[in-house]
């Protein structure tokens, strides 16, 4: 990945990696769900079934943020999320507003769909 890790962020799912893999890349705008002022990212790279990335991210410090998808508990997923910056160093204000924004699509987003019933 291009550029320097900035934040790190990690989630725990019910569903295996290749439903959180379907839900990144062939869903993702059913739950993602932008701010006023956001751009809406696309899916760049994937290396099914454990790698998605989105580029350009929603804020514009932010170059991509990876998704790694891995197999947790006997059914479950685990899922990385790792963002990425052309600067090596964030203010914590703005490493704060990253993290925030990655758990309010991923932490809870994310994951109320792929809670819903329609998988």
């Amino acid at each position: 990945m291009v550029g320097h890790r900035v934040v790190e962020r990690r989630w725990e799912y019910a569903p295996p990696p290749r439903i959180m893999y379907e839900a990144l890349v062939g869903e993702w705008r059913q739950w993602f769900t932008l701010l006023p002022g956001e751009n809406a990212p696309t899916v760049t790279a994937t290396n099914p079934p454990g790698v998605v990335v989105f580029q350009p991210w929603v804020d514009p410090i932010i170059s991509a943020v990876e998704v790694r998808i891995a197999p947790s508990t006997d059914t479950g997923s685990t899922l990385t999320v790792l963002a990425y910056s052309d600067e090596q160093d964030l203010s914590d204000e703005l490493r704060r507003r990253v993290r925030h924004r990655l758990g309010a699509l991923f932490g809870a987003a994310l994951r109320q769909w792929v809670d819903e019933p329609h998988w």
